[in-house]
């Protein structure tokens, strides 16, 4: 009920609340801020009954500072339920409040909230990073040093989605990670490890066993893979990262693996991880590709589960989903044999995700046009691995491109 009477309030209306002056109250509501953040961290399924309790206590007894933060995170937690109008009423709700002087101290973890949320299913992710970089500014700045570090993760992370130039990139990460550990921010710090060490493999990763770079990077990837199911947003995380490299690289059996595993990790956690579509985007390549290898139905039908989802967000961020549901669809025709249809959608899926600027994105499906005229023998091939290879130089994961090279005909 709290919920839908912010979702239908008019903004002079919701202005026009009184504020509350009852000293229980706050203290109740800054009590209420600890709990929701540290039951983000290891007990989600207590987040829903707080925020409401918060939303609650804004209505009957009146606005205060910290209802910016219960409207924010309201916001992003109605993204689990698929409610993206309300999370998006909430929201602007949210940021009307940091207009308030008393509230600016705040800013950080509204900015967290809303821009690593409900912003990036309609606007480019690129559009994310300025803003949550000035959540982290403002939050080292004020002293919330811990939603400071929240924001420039959450930056980070969106930067690789789109395809941000990787030496620049973990160049960033490296120098986040070490003010984390400055600040003493170990949570953050756990986070960010798996971006990096993705980012280390497509830069670096030279497949030689005696390579002590790539002995690292295989030992960093183990100890993390061995410390799952500790915590949802750390293990979402790690599994994540882990599939899309390991996609990237081929290794499509590893691939499928951690991401059956991260599926019943999300079934008894009653939570998923969607990073804005990219999660089901990657998870329907590795369907297609185990698919192609196996020629087993069930991992057709998972393809065409997953491609759906992909759709959903579609509808809202088409700068970031509509090459995604291009190149799946090449995919799946192809598996189903519709060469034709599948050679164009494999065309318009490149030019498509040139158009958005995801470099990354473009690069794999360049790679994937060419493994499919390698297959129907079709010289074609050759051109759209060469076109691949740029792509990923131009990305920077270099890794990646001698791998394409040494694997691929030229």
């Amino acid at each position: 009920k709290a919920k839908l009477r912010f979702e239908v309030i008019t903004t002079d209306d919701f202005l026009a609340i009184k504020e509350t002056k009852e000293r229980n109250k706050l203290a109740a509501m800054k009590l209420l801020i600890l709990i929701a953040y540290y039951a983000y961290l290891s007990k989600q399924e207590y987040i829903p009954i707080v925020l409401t309790q918060m939303l609650q206590l804004t209505l009957q007894h009146g606005i205060c500072n910290e209802s910016c933060i219960a409207l924010a995170n309201s916001s992003y937690l109605l993204l689990q339920f698929k409610d993206v109008a309300g999370s998006k009423r909430l929201a602007e709700l949210a940021l009307l409040l940091l207009k308030k002087p008393q509230a600016k101290k705040y800013l950080p973890s509204v900015y967290a909230a809303v821009y690593s949320g409900v912003f990036c299913w309609y606007n480019h992710l690129k559009l994310s990073e300025t803003l949550l970089w000035q959540g982290y500014q403002e939050g080292m700045l004020v002293g919330d040093i811990e939603f400071a570090f929240v924001n420039a993760t959450a930056s980070l992370q969106n930067r690789f989605l789109y395809g941000a130039q990787l030496t620049l990139l973990e160049q960033d990460i490296e120098l986040c990670r070490k003010r984390m550990i400055e600040y003493g921010q170990a949570s953050q710090f756990a986070i960010c490890s798996p971006l990096q060490h993705a980012v280390s493999k497509l830069v670096y990763f030279t497949g030689d066993p005696l390579s002590e770079t790539d002995n690292i990077i295989r030992k960093k990837e183990t100890s993390e893979l061995s410390l799952t199911k500790t915590n949802f947003m750390l293990d979402a995380s790690i599994y994540f990262y882990f599939c899309i490299v390991e996609y990237i690289f081929g290794n499509y059996d590893s691939a499928a693996d951690k991401t059956e595993e991260r599926w019943i990790m999300e079934k008894e956690c009653s939570r998923t991880s969607k990073y804005y579509g990219s999660t089901a985007f990657y998870d329907c390549l590795i369907c297609v590709a185990m698919a192609r290898k196996s020629k087993k139905e069930k991992w057709v039908t998972l393809a065409k589960s997953t491609r759906s989802k992909v759709k959903e967000f579609a509808t809202f961020g088409e700068n970031n989903c509509d090459h995604k549901c291009l190149l799946l669809q090449a995919e799946i025709l192809d598996v189903e044999g519709n060469v034709e249809d599948a050679s164009s959608c494999y065309d318009a899926a490149i030019d498509a995700a040139e158009k958005s600027g995801f470099v990354n994105e473009q690069a794999i499906a360049s790679e994937r046009a060419g493994d499919f005229y390698l297959r129907h023998g079709d010289t074609r091939s050759f051109h759209y691995y060469n076109k691949a290879r740029d792509l990923y130089h131009q990305w920077g994961a270099l890794a990646k491109a001698d791998h394409l090279y040494k694997s691929t005909p030229s």
